[in-house]
Parts: C-alpha cells; sequence; structure tokens
C-alpha cells in the first residue's frame, strides 16, 4: 500500500516483480511495476508474466543461449568465417 498525502492514509496497491537471467551467468536484471494493479495485487502473478515476455525479447535479441545449453564446436571454412564476422559487425553497427 501507498500513503496517501491527501487523505493521510495509506491507500492503493503497488505489484513489483524482480528478475535476472541468465541463471548461471546474470547479465539482466529487469523490474516491473504496477501501481494501483486491478486483477490483484501480487508482484510474482502480475509482473512475473510482463518480466518474462521483456526478458525473453532481450535473450533472443542479444542471442543469448538458455542455462544449460551445451555448445558444439563447429568447423567453419575460411569464407564462412569472414561471412559471420561480417554478419556480426554489421548486427553491432545497428
Amino acid at each position: 500500500m501507498r500513503y496517501d498525502q491527501n487523505t493521510g492514509r495509506y491507500s492503493g496497491y503497488t505489484a513489483s516483480f524482480i528478475g535476472f537471467a541468465p541463471a548461471d551467468a546474470p547479465r539482466y536484471v529487469i523490474s516491473v511495476t504496477l501501481q494501483d494493479p486491478k486483477n490483484g495485487h501480487y508482484g510474482g502473478s502480475l509482473g512475473g508474466p510482463v518480466f518474462k515476455k521483456v526478458m525473453t525479447f532481450v535473450l533472443q535479441s542479444e542471442h543469448v543461449a538458455p542455462t544449460g545449453t551445451r555448445v558444439l564446436p563447429v568447423a567453419l571454412t575460411q569464407s564462412e568465417l569472414t561471412r559471420v564476422r561480417a554478419t556480426q559487425v554489421s548486427a553491432k553497427k545497428q
């Protein structure tokens, strides 16, 4: 509940949820805060789904593998390696 200066009482709810990812080596922290939520007031049930959508977007955009993913080495030819590096450089410029 929040303090209302006009009435001198507490009223309204603030729901919040904070999470980080990836779990094994955290790189990102997201905080979701909802003022006067309409369908409940628990941060996990209200802010959790928002956190999940935003964090999923961030991790996919940054090409972060899910926790526990095993990366297998792949042999590339010199021309393939050059093409991959060029793609990475152009992606960073955007």
